[in-house]
């Protein structure tokens, strides 16, 4: 990470992304999806890699991890 975005400004910057692209990225995708929220540039990788989620405003990178339920 370049800049400090602190786990609660991440969250909330993941949660924005999410809530955008929602309904635009099938489960079985093999493409990625970018859109820009709050001013924070965002792409979440294919869902048929178990693509993550990296957001970038300014110096600060937020990066988001698929983590799949146990």
């Amino acid at each position: 990470m370049r800049g400090d975005a602190g786990c609660g400004l991440a969250e909330q910057v993941v949660a924005a992304f999410h809530a955008e692209i929602a309904g635009k990225q099938p489960a079985g995708s093999r493409h990625p999806v970018k859109a820009t929220v709050d001013g924070w540039a965002c792409v979440s990788g294919p869902p048929s890699s178990q693509g993550g989620t990296s957001c970038s405003k300014g110096d600060t990178d937020v990066l988001a991890a698929v983590i799949t339920d146990e």
